[in-house]
């Protein structure tokens, strides 16, 4: 379809009564324009149905006027097919606290260093949250000179092993800590050793250091513009986990079977390899729709489940509860108004 043919990024709060946006349609350029090149003064009529629809659900929808200030974006294996910005502050190209977003990264660089097939039952729990380890506070350990083996121990996160706990899913970042701290214990935050240097060599990604990088369940800064080169190389079937998104998975809703602690709300789902398996009950069926890792402050990467698309909602709201479920709501919502040309309620 043509809404798939190029790039553009617009500002929701952009849109003055001359109709005019703040970035415009690259409708005519020969190449995509790079994020925020999109000239100022484009009409509200080059948007077509399909990117006005998405602008509509993003600026008045109820699941995304309370968010304040975000950016969205939809992609491929190619690159960023469309992308808007809510309100100011937040582009493609703002860094900030990613939380729980952290969790797929490192288990993608931790498949990756090691291999799929060499990965023991014991490594695999704690990339999927059943291990046992847990961390007593959420301390991110962010002092500079930190060392993952700093962060492990009494003076941060305080991990500690609960047997009964083990073979149950538990969210917590204990998990991943405890597999650092066997695998990468001397790196430290930023420096010529650090844990960013060891993901990015990994991943092929340029994530930014952060004294915070210890914390390898939560601590990790970045941008949208960072995160979309891991996701289409997901697509992509660059790592050693692209096709094993639902392998090792384990119930990870309220009340679900094993299920001892869980932050998710929207309706049953799984945890895989370090991200969310979300899905929905068709007909009594439960189908798997994509996967996901949103982070405590609002930070929400996805890929459908057939790994063709890959969505991004980045922003960073400190205050507040369920920030990574709300801009999940919310990113669905302007993908299917996008992919419908029928803005969401």
């Amino acid at each position: 379809m043509k809404r798939y043919g190029r790039m553009a990024f617009i500002s929701a709060y952009g849109l003055l009564a001359l109709g005019l946006i703040g970035c415009g349609s690259a409708e005519d350029a020969p190449e995509p324009l790079p994020l925020g090149d999109a000239p100022p003064g484009t009409s509200r009529a080059a948007l077509t149905v399909y990117e006005q629809a998405a602008l509509d659900t993003a600026q008045d929808s109820a699941s995304c006027t309370p968010l304040g200030n975000f950016y969205w974006e939809l992609g491929n294996g190619a690159g960023p097919l469309h992308g808007l910005t809510r309100g100011s502050g937040v582009s493609a190209t703002t860094v900030m606290p990613i939380a729980s977003a952290s969790k797929w990264l490192y288990a993608g660089a931790y498949v990756q260093a090691k291999g799929y097939a060499n990965l023991t039952p014991d490594e695999k729990k704690r990339l999927n949250f059943t291990s046992g380890y847990i961390d007593e506070h959420s301390n991110l350990c962010g002092d500079a000179g930190t060392t993952v083996s700093d962060c492990y121990g009494p003076a941060y996160k305080n991990v500690s092993y609960r047997p009964l706990q083990n073979g149950r899913f538990f969210y917590n970042g204990g998990h991943m800590q405890k597999l650092a701290l066997d695998d990468i214990g001397a790196r430290s935050g930023t420096g010529l050793v650090s844990v960013m240097d060891w993901l990015n060599n990994r991943l092929g990604t340029t994530l930014p250091e952060s004294d915070s990088d210890v914390a390898t369940a939560g601590g990790f800064t970045g941008s949208a513009a960072h995160y979309r080169v891991f996701l289409m190389k997901l697509l992509n079937n660059q790592y050693e986990l692209s096709s094993r998104l639902t392998v090792d998975s384990v119930p990870a809703w309220e009340g679900g079977p094993n299920v001892s602690s869980t932050p998710w709300t929207g309706g049953p789902a799984y945890y895989g390899l370090g991200h969310w398996i979300e899905g929905e009950t068709v007909n009594g069926v439960w189908t798997v729709t994509g996967h996901s890792s949103p982070g405590a402050f609002g930070f929400y990467p996805w890929v459908n489940a057939a790994r063709t698309q890959y969505m991004l909602l980045a922003r960073h709201r400190q205050f507040g509860g369920g920030e990574g479920e709300k801009s999940r709501v919310c990113a669905q919502a302007i993908r299917k108004a996008y992919e419908s040309g029928v803005p969401q309620p």
